[in-house]
């Protein structure tokens, strides 16, 4: 929390700035380091979001498992706030199911200052419609806490609250807010990710480099996002886990054009999903 004088003072108040004591000065200096890290740690909301519609493919790296979405982003209000939605619907084999499945998946982000997930729901069902799975995650950034919801096919229901930091993303949505970030290459953005087991991870996101990456939609001078996690004492075993990466088109809006990592959370398939169709 600011100190209380800084309410009462203006920075360009010279005169009042030489007359703090030495540890006013002091406070008022962590004060302007603090807002400088959050405001280097938030995706910042551009003026205008210009809606997108597309598709991707993904194969598993033993091609067991692999899939066809579409996807799209719109603008929309919610109670009166500028918000976005990212949808996808999906067909295809998951590590998770012997059969075939299809699913869709909703998400809403609070989108004014900064980008925010507000709510979630994924639903997985069988080829003849049967539902296998519905998960909800429903944020109360004011407690700081997520609500997250399961319903399996022949399970009890499962209800869980998690206690969340400000800076905190959900996996859905994550690729279509990440485009917006830009991450230079001077330095990392930090944040926690909500994953769907659900666990609350501290990650970075760190640029890789520039590359030609191809795709079923055509070839894309991109820049590359590793999404590495903070393990604390367990980060000796980082470099044994799986990397995941996103690719961006360098030249702006920073289309998303690639994936590379883990199906759906620690454990599953490595799989590569590609933009396979960006409609104009």
């Amino acid at each position: 929390m600011p100190p209380r004088f800084l309410a009462r003072l203006s920075l360009l108040d010279a005169p009042a700035l030489l007359r703090l004591e030495s540890k006013d000065l002091e406070a008022l200096l962590k004060a302007a380091i603090y807002l400088v890290f959050i405001l280097a740690n938030v995706i910042q909301v551009p003026p205008t979001l210009t809606r997108q519609n597309g598709s991707s493919v993904a194969t598993s790296k033993d091609k067991r498992t692999g899939w066809d979405a579409t996807w799209g982003m719109e603008e929309l209000q919610v109670l009166g706030k500028k918000a976005v939605r990212f949808t996808e619907t999906g067909s295809g084999r998951l590590s998770a199911y012997s059969q075939e499945v299809r699913w869709s998946v909703r998400a809403v982000w609070l989108a004014e200052d900064r980008f925010r997930p507000l709510e979630t729901e994924r639903t997985i069902t069988g080829t003849d419609g049967k539902v296998l799975l519905v998960e909800r995650k429903h944020f109360d950034h004011d407690k700081g806490q997520v609500l997250f919801e399961r319903s399996r096919e022949d399970k009890p229901g499962e209800t869980k609250s998690l206690d969340v930091p400000d800076d905190i993303l959900a996996i859905e949505g994550l690729a279509g807010v990440l485009r917006f970030a830009n991450v230079p290459k001077s330095r990392s953005l930090s944040a926690h990710v909500l994953t769907n087991e659900p666990e609350v991870y501290s990650v970075s996101f760190e640029w890789k480099g520039e590359e030609s990456v191809k795709t079923p939609a055509g070839e894309f001078h991109s820049y590359r996002v590793e999404m590495i996690p903070h393990l604390g004492v367990l980060n000796v075993i980082r470099p044994f886990i799986q990397k995941t990466y996103f690719w961006f088109t360098v030249a702006a809006p920073h289309n998303w054009i690639q994936y590379q990592g883990p199906e759906s959370g620690p454990g599953t398939p490595e799989v590569i999903m590609s933009l396979s169709r960006m409609d104009k």
